[in-house]
């Protein structure tokens, strides 16, 4: 079973280089870390630092530490890709994103394709890392410094980090959908 696991997994990052397999894996961990350690989080806008415990200190200083890592993640996917390819909405490029969902509506899974909507989903997910990392590293910032609109940042930040929940979630479903996509055309060729 493991073996099979490897191979299907092999086959899905089969086209990324090394760099961005590695960025992927280090980052897709690193949320699993940041979504299980905010569960146990009380941190309000009125928390002072002396009150905070050990699983608030972990998902700061894990979330500031992503931040740099999910930059360089970012830079390697869009020099690959370029941005015309993860969002191609914003250049009006809706040719395959539409093939993609036509696809979707007659319950196939459309392959990854450049501009398609598993790029665009792509993307959107990198932005909501963005985003995540960067609201939260603001607000850390804004009350380290003391600034009034600290209790601000920290509602934006609980909000925004929903779009990478979500995205997650999604992401996960749509790459184990492949992996028993590639498992069922295996067993269909033997």
């Amino acid at each position: 079973m493991l073996s099979r696991l490897r191979n299907a997994v092999n086959a899905l990052f089969i086209s990324l280089p090394i760099v961005e397999k590695t960025l992927h894996f280090l980052i897709a961990l690193w949320v699993i870390l940041q979504l299980l350690s905010s569960a146990g989080m009380h941190i309000h806008s009125d928390t002072a630092e002396m009150d905070w415990r050990w699983i608030d200190r972990l998902h700061m200083y894990s979330g500031l530490s992503l931040l740099p890592i999910a930059v360089l993640f970012f830079v390697v996917v869009l020099r690959r890709r370029g941005a015309a390819d993860l969002y191609p909405w914003r250049f009006s490029h809706w040719r395959q994103i539409k093939s993609d969902l036509v696809q979707l509506r007659r319950r196939q899974l459309p392959p990854p394709k450049p501009s398609g909507l598993a790029a665009t989903v792509e993307g959107l997910g990198l932005f909501a890392l963005l985003l995540a990392v960067f609201s939260g590293t603001s607000w850390y910032l804004a009350q380290a410094f003391g600034l009034s609109f600290s209790s601000t940042l920290l509602s934006l930040h609980k909000s925004l980090v929903g779009l990478i929940e979500l995205y997650f979630y999604g992401h996960t479903g749509f790459a184990l959908l492949h992996l028993m996509q590639f498992w069922r055309a295996n067993e269909l060729s033997k």
